[in-house]
């Protein structure tokens, strides 16, 4: 089956590297899996590198929330409905997976804001791809806790100019700031978030 990336294959790249160098134990997470793409891709690197994790996938699987919606448009300004990514489903997603020889991911069909993500261990790896600005800010301190010291999370959509898709790079700035961390945007829209290790 054809893949439609939303990303470069530099970007597709550094995720695929930044993967690899992670050292300790600990989870591959996708928040946001769209087709799913970028999950047969991750999940490919974890069994052709022998990476010896578990992959756990997020999505609504039907779009947007109305209350992620509202906030971009009553407190960010924004005068856009976000109708993308409603013809999604999870049995779809999961045979896309099945298709490409996937058979042991984990997927969680559910609001990312209501997931109990301690439930799902350490994590090693992150792949943040939730678009706007509220499921940004609320999720991402939750899992940057769970994060092993080492591991690397990656926000999607970080470019500052991006006219309709740029609260995901706000809250990924804010939650930077109040970490002490200084903000990294690689590959034109790559929020990446490396955790100290000492």
């Amino acid at each position: 089956p054809i893949m439609k990336f939303d990303m470069s294959v530099a970007q597709l790249n550094f995720i695929i590297q930044s993967l690899q160098e992670i050292k300790g134990d600990g989870e591959v997470l996708e928040i946001g899996v769209g087709g799913g793409a970028t999950s047969v891709m991750i999940n490919q690197i974890i069994k052709h590198a022998e990476l010896n994790r578990k992959y756990i996938a997020i999505d609504t699987f039907s779009g947007f929330t109305d209350e992620d919606v509202a906030y971009e448009n009553n407190n960010r300004g924004k005068n856009n409905k976000f109708q993308f990514y409603k013809s999604n489903s999870k049995e779809w997603f999961e045979k896309t997976l099945v298709a490409h020889g996937i058979h042991d991911a984990i997927v969680i069909k559910s609001d990312c804001k209501k997931v109990n993500y301690e439930g799902i261990g350490p994590i090693a790896f992150c792949l943040f791809d939730v678009d706007l600005y509220l499921p940004t800010k609320q999720v991402l301190p939750i899992i940057y806790d769970l994060l092993i010291p080492g591991g690397v999370i990656i926000v999607d959509d970080c470019d500052p100019l991006h006219p309709i898709y740029d609260g995901a790079g706000q809250a990924y700035r804010e939650f930077c700031k109040e970490v002490g961390l200084t903000p990294e945007i690689l590959q034109q829209k790559l929020g990446v978030i490396k955790k100290p290790i000492n």
